[in-house]
């Protein structure tokens, strides 16, 4: 798909508020050019972050569940004192996420209020950011536009004492409008693609003891959000994000979740939580039961983990190993980087050292390979590659040693719920990553100036998996051995 058609299907997606089909999405492919059978529709639509899929053949996109559904957002007092509303993580699900906190508008009564920036140490300014998880919380604000003097590769990822952070000026709330510490702004979707929201104030004021109607129904709301929680984490497990999980359970609740009576997701976490927490899940963070371990492997995907398992055993080349053309090219491009042209040696890096190749496989493989250099190298420029290239090679280097180990685990027929549970989501969230840049090298126009912090996270990653290596290999190594242990007759 072309740059053109790529934006006005990420246009239809981000826009669209009603119901539609795969033909609806076929049909819309049709109109624009692109050629796609009903299988690639499907495959598009359950890979897009966007877009839910119902039950009944239907599919409805982000903006479409949450655009004029209700959520709330009280301030705490240090943003009263400096009349600003930091939107942080707070309007999360209901808006995109990939939006930079400070550039949501926000209507009252149909005027746009002000943006201003204010200062706060790097602890609130987290506090603000809490749904991204700690661990990404300083890349989201030190993107905002107000951090631009922050070099996070300098300072090793970390944020200095004191951060900008820019929001919502509520000087107009307070000064017209008799907005008061503790009262609550009631938050609606007016335009998802865009982001843009209107709000409403509650007069709540100091009720701190949540007395009366209003009180008590929303003491009620956290009741039910922590239940709807436990029976996600249940039927679903941790999800991709902790907005995904949140995405799901307010979605298909909404009518119990996005009422006038509802309280924050942030008030919830601090205050009301009692069996649901952030818990560490590799090096991300989850929303799962409060003090648990979160596991890679559940009831929520053992039935497929074990159906993959059976056809292992018995066909032990049902374990293939496959990467994407746009991967393949980007091992071409680092050998034209490194100035080597072993297309047999470039093979050996590609594949595992214990893969087993099938009568004439190898043979097609190097054709391939040759094949998809002539249009390469037409094309390659070795001075221009240099921004991106040690960036790629590292990526490329550390992801065939992951994808080695992943393997590795495929090929055994120990059950994975017997693995290191940790260390197996951390191998997993590796391949992600890596998978992520070297996708992002082939696509992404600004990398060359990311390159420096590309390289660092690489080299965290690479500590990462050294720390997990050994105890996964161990774990494989043992169930091979325990297979072939030779039991004594009494």
């Amino acid at each position: 798909m072309n740059t053109k058609n790529q934006a006005l299907t990420d246009k239809f997606l981000r826009s669209f508020t009603g119901y539609f089909t795969v033909h609806d999405m076929g049909k819309f492919f049709s109109e624009i050019g692109v050629k796609a059978t009903k299988r690639d529709c499907m495959q598009y639509l359950e890979d897009c972050p966007w877009v839910f899929c119902l039950e009944n053949g239907k599919y409805i996109t982000k903006a479409g569940a949450f655009t004029g559904e209700i959520f709330s957002i009280r301030l705490t007092p240090e943003e009263y004192e400096k009349k600003i509303f930091i939107p942080g993580s707070r309007c999360i699900p209901f808006v995109d996420s990939e939006i930079i906190s400070g550039t949501l508008s926000f209507y009252f009564y149909g005027k746009l209020l002000p943006r201003k920036i204010e200062t706060f140490t790097a602890d609130k300014a987290i506090d603000f950011f809490l749904l991204y998880g700690e661990e990404y919380a300083p890349q989201y604000i030190a993107s905002d536009p107000a951090n631009s003097d922050i070099d996070m590769v300098e300072r090793d990822f970390e944020l200095p004492g004191s951060v900008h952070l820019t929001g919502i000026d509520i000087s107009l709330l307070i000064d017209k409008y008799g907005f008061k510490l503790g009262d609550r702004l009631v938050c609606a979707v007016q335009d998802w693609d865009k982001g843009r929201i209107y709000v409403k104030i509650i007069h709540d004021g100091e009720n701190h003891f949540n007395r009366g109607f209003q009180g008590s129904a929303r003491l009620e709301w956290y009741d039910t959000l922590e239940r709807l929680l436990l029976e996600s984490f249940d039927r679903m497990g941790p999800c991709g994000s902790m907005e995904e999980q949140l995405s799901n359970v307010f979605f298909e609740n909404i009518e119990s979740l996005c009422i006038p009576t509802c309280g924050s997701i942030e008030e919830y976490l601090n205050q009301y939580a009692k069996n649901v927490g952030l818990e560490h899940f590799g090096v991300e963070t989850r929303l799962w039961f409060k003090g648990k371990e979160v596991p890679a492997v559940g009831p929520w995907n053992c039935g497929d983990l074990d159906a993959i398992d059976a056809e292992v055993k018995s066909n032990p080349s049902f374990v293939s190993f496959t990467l994407t053309p746009e991967l393949i090219d980007q091992y071409l491009l680092d050998m034209h980087y490194r100035r080597e042209n072993d297309y047999k040696e470039l093979l050996e890096k590609i594949y595992p050292e214990d893969y087993l190749f099938q009568s004439d496989q190898k043979f097609y493989i190097l054709e391939m390979l040759k094949e998809r250099d002539r249009l390469i190298s037409k094309e390659y420029n070795w001075f221009a590659d240099q921004g991106v290239g040690e960036v790629r090679r590292l990526s490329l280097e550390l992801f065939t040693r992951v994808n080695a180990l992943v393997y590795k685990i495929d090929c055994s027929t120990s059950a994975i719920q017997e693995l290191p549970q940790q260390e197996l989501v951390i191998l997993t969230q590796l391949y992600g990553h890596l998978y992520r840049i070297l996708h992002s090298i082939q696509e992404s126009e600004s990398l060359e100036k990311d390159a420096s912090a590309l390289l660092l996270s690489i080299d965290g990653m690479k500590w990462n998996f050294e720390d997990i290596r050994e105890p996964l290999e161990a774990a494989v190594e043992k169930q091979r051995c325990n297979r072939f242990k030779v039991i004594k007759a009494p």
